[in-house]
C-alpha cells in the first residue's frame, strides 16, 4: 500500500477513523449527515470521506492513499464516480440561488443509477443540504429509500433542523464538535503568527477555521469601527440611513449579527454589572461604558428587532429597509 494522505485537521481525525471502521467492517451507511457550526471544516471532512470511499488502495487506513489512479482523478476533480451538488449561480444575474433545486437532484439520481467506473464507491456530496427546496428534498428521499449498491450520499449542513425529518432519519449523523481549546490554539498558532489568537478563537466560538478567517480579515479593527458607529448613532453623530445603506452591502449581514452579539453582552453587563462571560471580549471596555447609558427595556426591544430581521435575511425583503428598521430605532432610543 502507498503512503496515506494525512488527515486535514487534527480534530477531524477521530471522525475519519469512525468512517474507516465502518468501511472495513462492511457497515458503511448509504447516507451520512455531517453537521456542526460553521468554521469546523465540514466541507473538508466531506471531501476526505469522499476521497476515502473512492480510493482503490486505502488498505486498513482511514484516509485516502493519495497516490492511486482514483485518488489522482479525484484530486484533479475528474473522477466519474464523484458528484458535488451545490446551489447554482444564475447565468443571467450572476447571483447564487438560495436553494438546491429539484432538477439538480433528479440529475444526480440518474447518474448514481449508472454503473461504477472504478473499484471504489460512487459518492455524492450535497452542500449545504439544508438549502434543498421541498421538491428537491422529496426527490432525494426517493434515492435514500432505494439506494444503489456501493453508493454513499454525504449531506453537509450547519442547520440540520431545516431538513425534513424523513431525510434526517435515513442518514447516519456525524456531528463535528468544537475541538479542545489546546488543540484549536495549537493549530491556529501554526496558521497565524499575529497577536491575540485566543481572542479570535473566542470570537469564533471555538471554531478554528472561523478564527483564522477573522484574523486574516483584520476583524478586530472592523468590529471596533462598527461598534463606534453604533455609539455614534446613539449620540447623533452618525446618520442611520447612511449607515444602513453601508451595512446592507454585507453579503452575510455581518453588522447585524455583531449587533445582536453586542446587545446580548450589553444586557448581561447592565443586568449583572459583570464582564464575565461576555462574548465581545475585544470590546469589553467600550461595552461597559455604553451599557451604563442604556435602558435594559429598550435593549430588549432592540434585540427583538435584530432577531426578527435576521430571521428574514433569506426573504425577498429589501436589505436596506431591514437595516433602516433596526438602526433608526437604535438611533432614537426613546421609542
Amino acid at each position: 500500500m502507498t503512503e496515506a494522505t494525512p488527515a486535514p485537521y487534527p480534530w477531524l481525525d477521530n471522525h475519519l477513523e469512525r468512517v474507516g471502521d465502518l468501511l472495513r467492517q462492511g457497515r458503511m451507511p448509504h447516507a451520512l449527515l455531517v453537521t456542526g457550526r460553521p468554521g469546523l471544516g465540514k466541507s473538508v471532512f466531506a471531501a476526505s470521506v469522499a476521497a476515502l470511499l473512492i480510493c482503490e488502495d486505502r488498505g486498513d487506513g482511514h484516509v485516502a492513499c493519495g497516490q492511486c489512479t482514483a485518488c489522482k482523478l479525484q484530486a484533479a476533480g475528474n473522477h466519474p464516480d464523484y458528484f458535488y451538488v451545490e446551489r447554482k449561480v444564475d447565468e443571467k444575474t450572476g447571483k447564487e440561488s438560495k436553494v438546491i433545486k429539484v432538477d439538480q437532484v433528479r440529475e444526480l439520481s440518474g447518474r448514481l443509477a449508472l454503473s461504477r467506473h472504478g473499484a471504489g464507491h460512487k459518492v455524492a456530496v450535497l452542500e449545504p443540504a439544508d438549502a434543498l427546496n421541498i421538491n428537491a428534498a422529496n426527490s432525494l428521499l426517493k434515492t435514500l429509500e432505494e439506494p444503489a449498491d456501493n453508493t454513499v450520499l454525504v449531506l453537509v449542513s450547519s442547520q440540520p433542523g431545516r431538513l425534513p425529518p424523513t431525510i434526517r432519519s435515513r442518514c447516519q449523523q456525524i456531528r463535528i464538535g468544537v475541538p479542545e481549546p489546546g488543540v484549536a490554539l495549537e493549530w491556529l498558532a501554526g496558521q497565524y503568527a499575529g497577536p491575540q489568537p485566543g481572542v479570535f478563537l473566542r470570537l469564533a466560538d471555538g471554531a478554528p477555521l472561523r478564527a483564522l478567517a477573522l484574523a486574516q480579515e483584520n476583524a478586530l479593527e472592523e468590529r471596533r469601527a462598527r461598534f463606534d458607529t453604533l455609539v455614534g448613532l446613539c449620540n447623533g453623530s452618525q446618520d442611520p440611513v447612511s449607515v444602513a445603506q453601508a451595512w446592507a452591502k454585507d453579503e452575510d449581514l455581518k453588522g447585524l449579527g455583531w449587533m445582536r452579539e453586542w446587545l446580548m453582552d450589553l444586557l448581561k453587563i447592565r443586568l449583572t454589572g459583570q464582564l464575565d462571560g461576555i462574548h465581545g471580549i475585544d470590546l469589553a471596555d467600550r461595552l461597559q461604558r455604553l451599557a451604563s447609558k442604556l435602558d435594559s427595556r429598550v435593549m430588549f426591544r432592540q434585540l427583538d428587532a435584530v432577531n426578527r430581521n435576521l430571521r428574514l435575511a433569506d426573504s425577498s425583503l429589501n436589505r436596506q429597509m431591514m437595516m433602516e428598521d433596526v438602526l433608526l430605532a437604535w438611533a432614537d432610543r426613546r421609542n
